[in-house]
């Protein structure tokens, strides 16, 4: 890496800075990277990360041993100097770590990873005041992750994350569940179905309770019956095509017709009595 580019990566750290372990982090990520190992080119790198009074007190650190050698500090000694240096007390890494929110697009594992880092990093007696209420609210942006957490009563930190980070993974699965459904419903996946099968809906929502019996409820099941039967949709009529209604006209006695349909009116009928086209015995029989 040239240095230009990696000048232009290093994270600032002004005056006014109170994330002196995310800086720290990020800094000691960068170095890493750059293959960067040596504590004398460490310091140079972090000495051009700050200003001001900050730079001044990482030069006072290079110490001049007996061998008239300069000896430069640890990554430790240069955050627990700049952490000194802006009066960043562990009280008020206690109080920051309590308002910590996690980002917008932000992953739980991602999260509970720097939440532990902050929680590390605090003396052991202040470790005490952080809470899994902290912590639940902390993810309450993710109300599924948080309501898990509750839900599941987590006594410490390390349960708190292990819930978290399942419920995250519940609900990727469960949208990737979805996503490739409506894919392959779009796609026409289901395709092989017969044209009556196609319903034009999405195969989740094909079904409903009507179409299913309700072996606890027999009142709903025979009201369903009765309204099946007032709608036509008794399969007695729709599959025994051989079952046909018939009519028969009660006025010249003919079948296809009933009485107000007769094309023939009493005069009709009597003057084709007297003809002789019709008798008297085929309308009254």
């Amino acid at each position: 890496m040239k240095i230009l580019e990696l000048e232009e990566l290093l994270p600032r750290l002004d005056e006014d800075a109170r994330d002196v372990d995310i800086w720290a982090e990020e800094f000691t990520r960068l170095m890493k990277l750059a293959g960067i190992n040596n504590p004398a080119s460490i310091h140079t790198w972090a000495t051009e990360c700050v200003e001001g009074k900050l730079r001044g007190v990482l030069q006072d650190l290079v110490k001049v041993n007996e061998d008239e050698e300069e000896e430069f500090p640890s990554m430790k000694k240069i955050k627990e100097a700049l952490e000194e240096a802006l009066e960043i007390t562990p009280q008020d890494k206690c109080k920051r770590l309590q308002r910590l929110k996690i980002k917008r697009g932000e992953s739980i594992k991602n999260f509970n990873w720097r939440y532990k880092k902050l929680y590390n990093n605090l003396p052991r007696l202040y470790q005490s005041f952080i809470t899994v209420e902290d912590y639940t609210e902390s993810i309450s942006y993710r109300p599924f992750a948080r309501a898990q957490v509750i839900t599941q009563r987590c006594v410490d930190l390390e349960d708190a994350f292990e819930e978290a980070e399942l419920a995250e993974r519940a609900e990727e699965r469960k949208e990737t569940n979805e996503t490739v459904m409506s894919t392959l419903y779009t796609r026409g996946v289901y395709s092989n179905f017969s044209q009556s099968n196609r319903t034009g809906k999405h195969p989740f929502r094909q079904f409903s309770a009507n179409n299913y019996i309700e072996v606890n409820n027999p009142k709903r099941n025979m009201r369903s019956r009765t309204n099946d039967k007032l709608l036509n949709k008794n399969p007695k009529y729709e599959t025994n095509n051989t079952y046909k209604r018939t009519y028969k006209c009660f006025r010249c006695n003919q079948e296809g017709h009933g009485v107000k349909q007769c094309p023939y009116s009493f005069k009709e009928l009597a003057e084709l009595e007297e003809k002789g086209q019709i008798s008297k015995e085929s309308l009254n029989s």
